[in-house]
């Protein structure tokens, strides 16, 4: 075999795709599993004042960095992609033209996590009353359902991310590599937030392991659906627009992903003091400085 065979351009950006989302989605993992040595801790710990401290420590103020991050990613990440999108597609005539769609959406997300969220609660504190522990055991709690609402929406955003960085035709110096470099280093932050609201929700060691590699694989899944479609369906590509479903789905989800950042994440300040406000505001000026960053890149 020739070993001067030159390899085209296109194979060369399809292999540094295939490579960078490889290596994000094991770091994604790896960081993901950090949280684990907070979550033993937390699950031997019944009463709030023990799970949080009202003197600052290093574990109650990543959880207000992380909710200041779920924050960010909710009201200027999620919730701004599914405005644009349902201009698209009403614009396409594919939507009714209604005002606030988008608002409408998100509200109905947000409603539904508050739904089953007093469900869950009803049906474990009926449990309790008429002394049924057997049938309460197996109930999740709140806090730990509405962590597995972040890691869902989260996911199906990070799915699409990967699919438009797929079907993205880039030259060695695009500064779209610059700017997906940025997002990368976005999801890892965001991974290690969830694991730590997980486990701080008492999930269980297999549970926050399980979701960390969901949420890491999901991008390299989309980068490779995306990939594919750039091969055998140009007529695809060429429309790349935002699906019905995707805006629904999405909107829900950043809808229920706003409910656990408003009645879980949020309320922690009043028991944890200025320091714990101070790092959820730092941690929401760290994603927009990202966002920044990517945006900056894009159009230079």
């Amino acid at each position: 075999m020739d070993s001067n065979v030159a390899i085209s351009p296109a194979d060369q950006i399809a292999a540094a795709k295939a490579s960078v989302a490889l290596v994000m989605s094991l770091c994604s993992f790896a960081i993901g599993l950090l949280p684990l040595k907070f979550a033993d801790r937390w699950r031997s710990s019944t009463e709030l004042p023990a799970r949080i401290s009202r003197i600052p420590t290093v574990a109650s103020m990543l959880l207000c960095f992380g909710g200041g991050v779920l924050l960010f990613i909710t009201l200027l990440h999620m919730q701004p992609d599914v405005w644009k999108s349902v201009r698209v597609l009403q614009v396409a005539g594919q939507l009714p033209t209604t005002d606030h769609l988008s608002d409408l959406i998100f509200c109905a997300g947000f409603f539904a996590a508050f739904i089953i969220d007093e469900t869950v609660n009803k049906v474990r504190s009926r449990g309790h009353r008429t002394g049924t522990l057997a049938a309460t055991a197996f109930q999740p709690s709140p806090k730990l359902i509405r962590g597995l609402f972040a890691v869902m929406a989260l996911s199906f955003h990070e799915a699409f991310a990967g699919l438009s960085f797929g079907l993205q035709s880039m030259g060695p110096d695009d500064g779209e590599w610059g700017a997906y470099a940025t997002v990368a280093a976005s999801k890892l932050i965001v991974a290690f937030c969830l694991s730590l609201e997980l486990a701080w929700s008492g999930a269980r060691n297999p549970a926050i392991v399980a979701c960390s590699a969901v949420f890491a694989i999901v991008t390299p899944v989309g980068v490779a659906v995306g990939m594919a479609l750039t091969q055998c369906c140009t007529d695809v590509v060429a429309d790349h627009s935002p699906s019905i479903l995707y805006i629904v789905s999405l909107g829900l989800a950043s809808g229920s992903l706003a409910f656990l950042v408003f009645s879980e994440v949020m309320p922690r300040h009043k028991q944890t003091g200025f320091m714990h406000l101070l790092f959820t505001v730092v941690g929401f000026c760290v994603m927009l400085l990202l966002q920044i960053s990517t945006h900056y890149q894009q159009y230079t």
